[in-house]
């Protein structure tokens, strides 16, 4: 049987309500630093949920401008000087967007596309300079990374640079082992050497290109290769 209370303990306030009535007491008595508080926080959440739909925004305009951009020169069966013409127009429109959008993710490959437009117009400093800045900028993409070390090789290779254009075409193909760019890059590996007088690290890296394309004119032209330099190591 439970024991009954005495009437001491009945006559002593409810600690619930004790404890209720000094909250109350508290908050009116800072009601104040409650408001500002509650505002400060409220005013967070504003900054916060209108940075977001501005990073939104202003994403999906870069990103509108980088594909007007690949739009004017995605066309075929075009002259070369005009080609040319489409590509300088886009180099133009790929600057404008990193000037406007600078920070978006679009801007980052406008680095690498500029590499390539700038490489099909002959301007081999501008090319160079844009891979650069692409390759410190952008880390989250092998294939990417390893098609812009491709792209340097071609650059340096343009410039007669052999060793630089060797070691880009290397770093390209330690990215990505076993892909087309592998054996691309064996072929771009053979043929700088050839061209350095090196006939015996060409026919070795001729000889590693082989086999690894379904393309029956790559793989004649490098069957050819292998045959012209074995008989000239004879």
């Amino acid at each position: 049987m439970a024991d009954k209370l005495t009437k001491k303990e009945l006559e002593q306030p409810d600690e619930f309500h004790t404890m209720g009535w000094r909250a109350l007491q508290y908050l009116s008595e800072h009601r104040d630093r409650f408001y500002l508080g509650g505002a400060i926080i409220l005013l967070l959440i504003i900054a916060v949920g209108g940075w977001y739909f501005y990073r939104v925004n202003y994403e999906e305009k870069a990103q509108n401008l980088y594909s007007a951009a690949y739009a004017t020169y995605a066309v075929s069966d075009q002259s070369p000087e005009t080609m040319r013409g489409l590509y300088l127009k886009a180099i133009g429109m790929y600057n404008k967007l990193l000037e406007t959008h600078p920070s978006s993710h679009a801007a980052k490959l406008c680095y690498y596309t500029l590499g390539n437009l700038y490489f099909k117009v002959d301007n081999i400093e501008k090319s160079i300079e844009s891979y650069d800045i692409f390759l410190k900028r952008f880390k989250n993409d092998d294939m990417l990374i390893a098609l812009t070390y491709q792209g340097l090789g071609y650059c340096y290779e343009d410039e007669k640079d052999y060793d630089n254009a060797l070691r880009n075409f290397q770093a390209s193909t330690d990215r990505l082992k076993g892909t087309q760019i592998e054996y691309m890059n064996y072929v771009s590996i053979a043929r700088v050497y050839e061209k350095m007088g090196n006939n015996g690290k060409s026919l070795e890296y001729y000889r590693s290109a082989a086999g690894k394309t379904n393309n029956p004119v790559m793989e004649m032209l490098i069957t050819n290769r292998i045959a012209s330099l074995t008989s000239k190591s004879s």
